[in-house]
C-alpha cells in the first residue's frame, strides 16, 4: 500500500511537480453570473479571470469542492489499493478541509486528513515534502512530522493594492485591523496560525515598495531554502524581488506563478504573495 497525496486547487504547484509527483488536486469552484467553473487551470484559465476583476459589475464568487469530489478522488485510491493523505488549505479560509473530513468519514479508503494552515505556495511546500517522502515510502507518522514543521517555518505575506475584494467576499472583516472605511489603503496581510491578518497599512506605492524592500532584506538574512513569488498581473515586480533574493541567495529555491482564480478573486489586481520555509 502506498500513500497518495490529495490537495486542492488553492495550491501552486509546478507542471513538473504535479508530472512527477503522487499528487492529485480537487478543483475549487469558480462562478461568475451563472456560470460555473473548476478552477483547474483549464475551465476557466488565470488569465481569463483578468477581465472579470476589472469589467464585472460583481466580483466571482468561489466555492469549495463538494463532498463527492473528494469521495470520488478517495474511492479510486482506495480501489487501486493506496491510501490517502490529504491536505488543504487552511479553515480560515474556505470550507474545504471540512468537505474532506467528511468524504473521510464516508469512504472505505484510509484518509488522513490534515488542515495545513496555509495557501498557495505556502500550501504547496508541505504537498510536495509530503509527496516525495510517499514517493520514497516514508512512514506517514514521518510525513505527518515534517508537514508540522513546515507549518510551525512558513511565512506568508500578502502586499494588496486595495482590501476591497477580501471584504466582498467575506475573506476579511470589515474592521479588521480598523480599517472600516479605507479600502483604497495600500495593505500588508500576512497568513498568521492559518488566518489573514492586516500586519501593517498605508498609503501610496511608495508604502508598499518600502514594505517590500524590509523584506526581500529580512529573507536575505534568514535565508530560507524556499521562496515562492505568486501574483495577480504583476510579474514585472515578482521578477525583479526573485533577481534580488537570487543574488544574494544563489542557493535557494525560487519559484514565480500566476496567482489562480480563486485566489485572484479575493486579493486583486497587482497584489504578490512572497511565501518562504525557513529550515
Amino acid at each position: 500500500m502506498s500513500i497518495q497525496i490529495v490537495t486542492d486547487s488553492t495550491v501552486q504547484l509546478t507542471e513538473e511537480e504535479l508530472n512527477d509527483l503522487p499528487i492529485t488536486v480537487v478543483p475549487l469552484v469558480v462562478r461568475i453570473g451563472d456560470k460555473e467553473y473548476f478552477n483547474n487551470g483549464k475551465d476557466i484559465t488565470n488569465i481569463e479571470i483578468l477581465s472579470h476583476l476589472t469589467g464585472d459589475e460583481e466580483l466571482p464568487k468561489t466555492s469549495q469542492p463538494s463532498i463527492g469530489q473528494f469521495l470520488e478522488v478517495f474511492n479510486d485510491i482506495g480501489d487501486a489499493g493506496d491510501e490517502v493523505l490529504c491536505l488543504n488549505l487552511t479553515h480560515h479560509l474556505s470550507g474545504t478541509v471540512n468537505a474532506a473530513r467528511q468524504a473521510a468519514d464516508i469512504t472505505e479508503t484510509k484518509v488522513t486528513v490534515i488542515d495545513s494552515l496555509s495557501i498557495d505556495r505556502g500550501l504547496a511546500f508541505q504537498v510536495i515534502t509530503a509527496a516525495k517522502m510517499a514517493k520514497n515510502h516514508a512512514p506517514l507518522e514521518n510525513i505527518l512530522n515534517a508537514i508540522e514543521l513546515h507549518r510551525e517555518n512558513t511565512e506568508i505575506y500578502v502586499f494588496l493594492n486595495t482590501l476591497e475584494n477580501l471584504i466582498k467576499g467575506g475573506r476579511l472583516s470589515r474592521t479588521a485591523g480598523g480599517i472600516a472605511n479605507l479600502l483604497h489603503i495600500k495593505v500588508v496581510a500576512e497568513v498568521k496560525n492559518g488566518a489573514l491578518q492586516v500586519a501593517s497599512k498605508g498609503r501610496g506605492k511608495r508604502f508598499l515598495n518600502k514594505q517590500i524592500d524590509e523584506l526581500v532584506a529580512r529573507i536575505q538574512l534568514l535565508s530560507p531554502a524556499k521562496v515562492g513569488l505568486t501574483h495577480v498581473d504583476n510579474l514585472t515586480q515578482s521578477s525583479e524581488i526573485a533577481g534580488r533574493i537570487h543574488e544574494s541567495l544563489p542557493n535557494t529555491e525560487i519559484t514565480i506563478h500566476e496567482a489562480g482564480p480563486v485566489i485572484s478573486t479575493y486579493t486583486g489586481l497587482g497584489a504578490l504573495a512572497v511565501e518562504f520555509y525557513t529550515d
